[in-house]
């Protein structure tokens, strides 16, 4: 039997979708900075590193906005109603997998994101 019911879900949960169109527009803007940041390099006659912000925009997109999405408007509805929680017990470690994948993703995303720029900063300072 799965634990999974439709009518709890909530397809549309407000505060989530806000969060969540923010990670969006944060990595557009590093799809933006790593279009600046390629020119820049290519300027200076270094490595293209911006492919690494790229990869930092989709890994935020990727392992942050949609487990965010999926626990918000699917795993947190089942808390609020008790005979959808009571008897599924997968339900928590699902939980704690999708905040275990978005914590990572964006560990790995602000990594990527910060070492072109830093190693920038280190070729044009010397």
């Amino acid at each position: 039997m799965s634990w999974f019911h439709p009518q709890f879900a909530v397809w549309l949960p407000m505060p989530a979708l806000l969060l969540d169109v923010g990670f969006l527009l944060l990595a557009v803007v590093l799809f933006w900075y790593a279009r600046i940041l390629g020119r820049l390099l290519a300027m200076v006659q270094r490595p293209p590193l911006d492919a690494w912000v790229r990869i930092a925009g989709w890994i935020l997109i990727l392992t942050f906005s949609l487990p965010h999405y999926y626990v918000s408007a699917v795993i947190y509805p089942h808390f609020l109603n008790e005979a959808a929680a009571l008897g599924h017990p997968d339900i928590l470690p699902q939980l704690w997998v999708c905040r275990t994948i978005s914590f990572f993703g964006m560990m790995v995303a602000a990594i990527l994101a910060f070492v072109p720029g830093f190693l920038y900063y280190r070729w044009t300072s010397e």
